[in-house]
C-alpha cells in the first residue's frame, strides 16, 4: 500500500520522528492540522492542475507517436493521390491516341471506297453445297 509514494515502513518512521519532534501531548493537534492542510491541498485548483500536467506528461510520448504516424499516413496518402493522377493522365492520353487512330483508319477506309453495305461483325456461315451430299434419288 503506497500513499503519495510512501510505503508502510516509511509511514512508521515518519510517525516516530513526529512523535519525538512534536511530543506526545501535541501529536493529535498536529495530525488534525496536517489533515486539514492535505484536504485543502487536494481540493485546490493547483492540485488539479498538477495532476492534469502529470497526466499530460505521462501520455506525451504516446501522443507524439500517434501524431507522427498520422503525418506518415498523410504523406503516403498524398503520394498515392499523385500516382493516381499520373495514371489518370496517361490513360487519358492513351484514350485520345486510340480515338485519333480510329478516326484515321475510318477516314482511310472511306477514302479507299471499301464501304460494304450490310456488313456485320458476325462471321459468315459457310454455304451448303449440293456437290458434297450424295444424291438420294439415285439410290
Amino acid at each position: 500500500m503506497d500513499f503519495l509514494g510512501v510505503g508502510p515502513m516509511e509511514l512508521i518512521f515518519i510517525f516516530i520522528i513526529a512523535l519525538v519532534v512534536i511530543g506526545p501531548r501535541d501529536i493529535g493537534k498536529a495530525a488534525r492540522s496536517m489533515g486539514r492542510f492535505l484536504n485543502r491541498l487536494y481540493k485546490s485548483d493547483t492540485w488539479r492542475m498538477l495532476l492534469d500536467t502529470s497526466r499530460t506528461l505521462r501520455n506525451l510520448p504516446e501522443r507524439l507517436a500517434r501524431e507522427a504516424a498520422l503525418e506518415e499516413l498523410q504523406q503516403a496518402r498524398e503520394a498515392a493521390i499523385q500516382e493516381l493522377e499520373a495514371v489518370r493522365q496517361s490513360t487519358g492520353k492513351i484514350g485520345k491516341e486510340i480515338s485519333k487512330e480510329v478516326e484515321v483508319l475510318d477516314q482511310e477506309i472511306r477514302e479507299a471506297g471499301i464501304v460494304a453495305e450490310g456488313y456485320t461483325d458476325e462471321p459468315d456461315e459457310p454455304e451448303k453445297s449440293s456437290d458434297t451430299q450424295p444424291d438420294q434419288e439415285t439410290a
